[in-house]
């Protein structure tokens, strides 16, 4: 083979070679995942905040307890600034103790939790300094601050269940003389009655009426591909099928996420956890823990949101959304509440409004006065709508109800609640409220 015969093979070659590069570039696509790898690293939030244990777990109410009477503030924003000085507040020598019942203390402090609370998140609701604090494990849902005869403060960490594994600790000497403060205070608060229902009870509602304002909330719609890019392990292969009273149901044969009807509110459930043998068990801390970490992921928290209810046994969280220190209990849509069942130890199921609300720019508050808690109470007693073994909670929150006309605004209400077998709702048959445009105060 001479060499011009070479040249010419060599020459064909990379002829050919270089038709098979250009006709392989031609018919090149890019899959979705490749073309919309950027994006998907951008297109993963939703614009809300993160959030941490401490800004996520509040309390429902503070009482004190004044040889035989009781007090809360008339104001939720004293409740959340008492909340935020309580929390520099340095414990020390934590350890469990028997469950022995409410101190009966004449002169104590009681803040009330709206739900059984994990104890290993103490050292996320106060300080413990340089000490080497090992967090326990149990429950609370109060906490008593009450004096010794050294002139100390102990701290009672209170379980509801009685057979429960209970905590104290001790209050350091330089907090002593705030709780002292708030214990001799009585500008801003308003006396309680205590509701006790068969006795097991420890319900306090306000002796006098209440007035609260009433507010007009205009509404955000959110987006939903960062959801879809966060939920789906692989958003390539979503693809979008018809449903019933819905306005959009994604899936990928392994998750599905429907939108509601209206773009309010969205489910996702993962469709197979249920089909495993192997059952995980998750603490109602790791519960707590995974689901914060699962919302803060996407930036989920577009609203104040707080812990309202969180069950091991069930290994599910329910957020409760607040507006104007007071939460709402009840809505047009279900958009108050955040979601996250868990099964196997991963998060089965998501349910969380699209919306963000913000207060209108056209807003006239009006006034609302509600019915004292003493007439509160002897509805419940005379109505067949209650059991009153089932009551856990009454309190005064809000209820969103859409304002007509289809702009997407909602009116922010507040009426009375009783939390009943798990669920809230409002309490009928009391008092009509009365309208006006007169200065507000708070709730109980």
């Amino acid at each position: 083979m001479n060499f011009e015969t070479l040249k010419s093979i060599m020459l064909l070659i990379l002829i050919c070679f270089s038709l098979l590069l250009t006709v392989g570039l031609w018919n090149y696509q890019p899959s979705l995942d490749e073309r919309e790898k950027g994006s998907l690293v951008e297109e993963t939030t939703i614009g809300g905040k993160e959030a941490q244990i401490s800004s996520l777990i509040a309390p429902s109410q503070f009482v004190f307890h004044k040889n035989g009477e009781h007090y809360s503030f008339k104001n939720g924003k004293d409740r959340e600034d008492t909340y935020e000085v309580m929390k520099n507040w340095t414990l020390f020598n934590v350890q469990p103790i028997d469950n022995s019942g409410v101190p009966e203390e004449g002169r104590m402090m009681e803040v009330i939790f709206p739900t059984n609370i994990p104890a290993q998140t103490i050292k996320n609701l106060f300080n413990f300094g340089d000490q080497n604090f090992t967090p326990p494990v149990g429950e609370f849902k109060r906490i008593f601050f009450t004096f010794n005869d050294n002139g100390g403060v102990d701290v009672f960490f209170k379980p509801e269940l009685e057979d429960a594994t209970a905590f104290r600790a001790s209050l350091r000497s330089e907090n002593i003389y705030k709780l002292e403060e708030l214990l001799a205070a009585d500008e801003g608060l308003r006396e309680q009655t205590m509701f006790t229902g068969n006795g097991e009870k420890r319900i306090f509602l306000p002796e006098t009426p209440v007035e609260v304002h009433s507010h007009i909330m205009d509404t955000t719609t959110l987006p939903i591909t960062p959801l879809k890019n966060t939920l789906f392990e692989d958003p390539s292969i979503v693809r979008n099928f018809p449903a019933p009273r819905a306005e959009q149901r994604l899936t990928d044969g392994l998750g599905n996420l429907e939108v509601t009807e209206g773009w309010k509110r969205m489910i996702f459930t993962e469709l197979l956890l249920g089909e495993s043998s192997s059952q995980v068990a998750m603490s109602s801390f790791e519960v707590l823990e995974r689901s914060i970490s699962f919302i803060n992921a996407h930036q989920g928290w577009t609203d104040t949101f707080r812990i309202g209810d969180l069950s091991a046994s069930n290994t599910s969280v329910t957020y409760q959304m607040y507006q104007k220190d007071l939460p709402v209990l009840a809505s047009d849509d279900d958009i108050h509440t955040i979601e996250v069942n868990y099964q196997n130890g991963e998060e089965q199921r998501y349910a969380r409004p699209l919306v963000r609300l913000e207060p209108s720019i056209n807003e006239s508050k009006g006034n609302h006065e509600l019915p004292s808690g003493k007439k509160v109470i002897a509805v419940i007693q005379e109505s067949r709508l209650y059991n009153i073994k089932l009551i856990e909670d009454i309190k005064i929150g809000y209820k969103l109800v859409e304002q007509s006309g289809g702009y997407g605004g909602y009116s922010l209400i507040p009426a009375w609640f009783v939390l009943e077998n798990g669920s809230w709702k409002e309490i009928t048959g009391l008092t009509e409220d009365k309208g006006g445009l007169s200065s507000a105060v708070g709730s109980n």
